[in-house]
């Protein structure tokens, strides 16, 4: 049994989750999955203590994946922390205006990622 704390990682890059990889799994009990389905299938067998999520995603959307999970009873109060590679203005916009934790655009260094998971965990 791990004492790390459980990381989900929902992104349809392969590159990204490779990254997450390198840069998370020796810190972190990481799950990777490519995509919100993938990720709501996780989440009915296990559970994840934070969450990265990309938005831009086939089928369903971050954002409304993100909608859907905080109104589960038990997730309304797991951050997630979206990780994105759209800085447009409007995005930027509806990404603080949601219910994130954090919003940070890609590409992302490990010590940004890492500190802003630790900031979330508290």
């Amino acid at each position: 049994m791990t004492d790390k704390k459980t990381v989900l990682a929902i992104d349809d890059n392969v590159q990204q989750l490779d990254e997450y990889k390198n840069m998370l799994s020796a810190n972190y009990d990481l799950r990777l999955v490519k995509s919100a389905a993938e990720a709501i299938i996780f989440l009915n067998r296990g559970t994840a203590d934070i969450i990265l999520l990309d938005i831009e995603m086939p089928n369903i959307s971050g954002f409304t994946f993100l909608e859907d999970i905080k109104a589960i009873p038990g997730y309304s109060d797991v951050p997630i922390i979206i990780v994105s590679g759209n800085s447009g203005a409007e995005f930027l916009e509806r990404a603080k205006n949601s219910r994130a934790s954090d919003v940070l655009i890609k590409p992302v260094k490990q010590e940004t990622l890492i500190n802003t998971i630790e900031r979330d965990f508290n």
